[in-house]
């Protein structure tokens, strides 16, 4: 009979540290806080905003993705996942460095409008104008950025390595030409410019491929 009432406690103790089961969804969750911190960037959003937006309490917002820092993380993450452009399989499957960079360019527009989502890319617009103390969370984006960058430019470097690409392309000025595009769209599209608009700036970068790979 102890026995049997020393298990009962230790099920009883068991049960009480793993708390009660969660009753939302840690996905729908994350994508409406998501949306929060896209629209109006890390600091304006409040826990407040957050648990309501969540319909939850602080401290279920806590226990499960941790601080706002943490979530945000979480959320930035979530973000990459489904919502960034897909930088790899476009670069994968395009035929050429050009038509790599244009369909990239493209899609980029698609996703910095689109109906009932905040404009522009959250990796750039949700830490812009941080307080000294969140410094490390605009580094880190500034990080992802250029991580996007590398890879056009290795992708770039690889079209010249094999002979898609003029021998004398400056492949570091069209990184450098095609990213800050890019950055200029989502600053656009934040500003309200169409996505017609913003695919006609499109249309003229690409216009500009044969002088940036020196092209006679």
């Amino acid at each position: 009979m102890k026995i049997e009432k020393d298990q009962s406690q230790e099920d009883l103790t068991a049960k009480r540290k793993r708390g009660r089961p969660k009753c939302f969804n840690e996905q729908e969750a994350l994508q409406k806080a998501m949306l929060l911190f896209w629209e109006y960037g890390y600091e304006a959003t409040s826990m407040s905003d957050l648990t309501q937006a969540l319909n939850l309490s602080a401290p279920s917002i806590y226990s499960t993705f941790g601080d706002k820092a943490q979530l945000f993380q979480h959320c930035l993450e979530y973000y990459l996942q489904h919502e960034a452009c897909p930088i790899e399989p476009i670069f994968q499957t395009a035929k050429t460095a050009k038509i790599a960079i244009e369909l990239y360019l493209y899609e980029t527009v698609k996703r910095l409008v689109q109906d009932h989502k905040p404009t522009g890319c959250m990796l750039v617009v949700a830490a812009m104008n941080c307080s000294e103390e969140n410094q490390s969370l605009q580094q880190d984006l500034l990080l992802k950025r250029q991580q996007v960058k590398e890879k056009i430019y290795q992708h770039l470097q690889q079209g010249k390595a094999t002979g898609d690409l003029s021998i004398h392309a400056n492949v570091q000025e069209m990184t450098d030409f095609y990213s800050t595009v890019i950055q200029g769209l989502t600053m656009q599209a934040r500003d309200g410019v169409s996505k017609q608009q913003l695919n006609q700036v499109v249309d003229y970068a690409m216009q500009t491929w044969h002088v940036l790979i020196k092209e006679n």
